[in-house]
């Protein structure tokens, strides 16, 4: 994983999920960072859940529709294939998500083609940086062979990551069997991995309207942004900022950016375990025998 020579963030106002509105911001902003879609063009939603028991949880069609429209006009006859791909929640199929959400039918008005990715053939993808978790990851054929991806995913919190941005939503570029591998403790650690499956040439969050508090069912807050970017940890460091949070508190950011940098990153488990008990218990025995106050006291009462 590399970042960008030149990463850049691009935060442009937009109160309403006009797809219009959203189009022009969208080709603007693929034209300001120099970039034309080309070969196979895949862009992932995030669709963790999707309908009326879950409105704010999603990326919304219409954000879609003038993310895929732009890509088409800035694209054009470079593009082989243009298409959308996720793999919602767990135990959900996806289709049901691509239906609720109405990304269904927004695809069939705009002759796109739609992946649920636990239908895919699963590629696996070899590991070396030095801190990853295990030696391969498996991700969906449509991921491993696109020539430009795009990430779409939605502006809202997390309770266990702290936030859902670009690095976060990458949970959903594999299926239900790969993607509980290490879906615990180590959960911001595995998505620091997937980061070396593959890297968005594009990304843009709906924050038109953004989430706190749960990731399924978030309070709505108006936020009325689209921002754009080349860079995921530049990206999600900057949403970060947005709402006050320090980029560098949440792990799986932190992690993918030494890694990106180079940076190797140590643990000694188990070490200093001895060390740091007798430690401990030094200063329980100094305080009960008060030996640190007392001690002191005397030591500067005796001197003349």
């Amino acid at each position: 994983m590399k970042i960008p020579a030149e990463p850049k963030v691009i935060l442009r106002s937009c109160r309403d999920y006009d797809p219009e509105r959203i189009r022009t911001i969208i080709r603007e902003g693929l034209e300001e960072l120099g970039l034309k879609p080309a070969g196979r063009t895949l862009v992932k939603p995030n669709l963790v859940a999707s309908g009326p028991m879950f409105p704010y949880a999603y990326t919304r069609p219409e954000f879609g529709e003038g993310v895929l429209r732009a890509l088409r006009d800035v694209g054009g006859s470079s593009m082989t294939e243009l298409a959308a791909g996720e793999r919602c929640g767990i135990t959900v199929p996806t289709r049901v998500s691509f239906r609720e959400s109405g990304w269904d039918a927004m695809l069939k008005k705009i002759d796109v083609k739609r992946y649920c990715f636990e239908e895919s053939q699963q590629v696996e993808i070899p590991l070396s940086h030095p801190q990853r978790l295990r030696d391969y990851l498996f991700t969906p054929e449509p991921v491993a062979r696109a020539d430009f991806f795009v990430n779409c995913p939605k502006f809202k919190a997390h309770p266990w990551t702290t936030v859902t941005f670009s690095c976060k939503a990458y949970i959903g570029i594999q299926d239900d069997r790969h993607r509980l591998i290490d879906h615990d403790h180590r959960l911001n650690e595995k998505i620091a991995d997937l980061q070396h499956i593959i890297q968005p040439q594009f990304i843009a969050i709906d924050a038109i309207t953004a989430g706190e508090g749960r990731m399924l069912t978030p309070t709505p807050f108006d936020l009325g942004m689209i921002i754009m970017g080349n860079s995921q940890v530049a990206f999600d460091s900057v949403c970060c900022n947005i709402i006050g949070v320090d980029p560098a508190t949440v792990d799986h950011i932190r992690l993918a950016d030494v890694a990106a940098r180079g940076i190797p990153v140590g643990n000694t488990p188990g070490i200093l375990d001895g060390a740091t008990a007798d430690m401990g218990f030094a200063l329980l025995m100094a305080a009960a025998r008060r030996l640190v106050g007392d001690g002191v006291e005397r030591l500067r009462r005796s001197r003349p």
